[in-house]
């Protein structure tokens, strides 16, 4: 289901005004015509109704307004009772993701807002490249806002609910104290790597976590093109991160990314349906 991510919440008539590129997305590349319906994500989270009221000449402004139930207009809306067509996940999706080339961090983010991860950490380590780190800390500050257009545009094709947030570029030791931070009580936690020795398969990792309550969030740590050193192993591994192998080919660090989330995402709604056996 696409949606459309707006800026505002409706004024109090109902009405939202879409200018700039926003507004060429819509009647350029959407297409829209007045009349038309579409679903629109509030800054809220709500999935709101909304018309498509007027267009003006050559698409600079497209006027939306509220169709059905106006949910803006509750106290405090829940995006619970708004999403006719997508729940919030219950869990919560962390990518703790080493920099890697800046059109593979572009890719790996798209592909994890898709996947509905609420969180992207990208990570400075010893096998990233100098120039790669650079991008990843300027493209995750506040001045550059193209991981932040990318994000929409992944929302806006997928229909996700999830708002991610791609956090500035950081330590490994940061990155951890991060997570130790905003990790719940039953938060698994896994770090993907090359080699078989001192690895376990992922459901050996996460079956601890799952069996003792409701997961709140769930961690996955993955190098760049170069991998993590046997350091950076060891210290993510001091701080909770089970380190896993797959058996399978040689990953790309945006294949395995991508694997990864898919991976965890799966044993974590599907723990009620799978039993681990040692």
């Amino acid at each position: 289901m696409r949606q459309f991510v707006a800026e505002v919440e409706p004024d109090e008539s109902g009405c939202i005004v879409v200018g700039g590129k926003k507004s060429r997305y819509l009647s350029a590349v959407l297409r829209v015509e007045p009349g038309d319906m579409l679903y629109v994500r509030l800054p809220s989270g709500a999935l709101q109704q909304m018309t498509v009221a007027r267009i003006t000449p050559g698409g600079r402004q497209v006027v939306l307004t509220v169709a059905g139930a106006d949910v803006s207009a509750e106290a405090a809306p829940s995006p619970a009772k708004a999403l006719p067509a997508a729940e919030q996940p219950s869990c919560s999706l962390w990518l703790f993701q080493f920099a890697a080339k800046p059109p593979k961090m572009d890719l790996i983010i798209r592909q994890a807002v898709e996947c509905g991860v609420r969180a992207v950490v990208p990570v400075a380590g010893a096998f990233c490249q100098a120039g790669n780190v650079e991008s990843a800390r300027r493209k995750s500050g506040p001045d550059d806002g193209r991981w932040e257009r990318i994000i929409t545009e992944a929302r806006e094709q997928s229909g996700s609910p999830v708002d991610t947030e791609v956090f500035p570029c950081m330590t490994l030791e940061e990155a951890c104290a991060l997570w130790k931070e905003r990790a719940g009580a039953a938060s698994p936690a896994v770090v993907l790597y090359e080699q078989v020795r001192g690895t376990v398969p992922l459901h050996a990792a996460v079956a601890e976590s799952l069996a003792s309550g409701p997961v709140e969030s769930a961690a996955l740590m993955v190098g760049a093109e170069g991998g993590i050193s046997p350091e950076e192993l060891d210290f993510a591994q001091k701080h909770g991160f089970v380190p896993v192998h797959f058996e399978t080919n040689i990953l790309r660090c945006e294949t395995a990314a991508l694997y990864g989330i898919a991976a965890l995402q799966n044993a974590v709604v599907e723990k009620k349906v799978w039993q681990f056996k040692k």
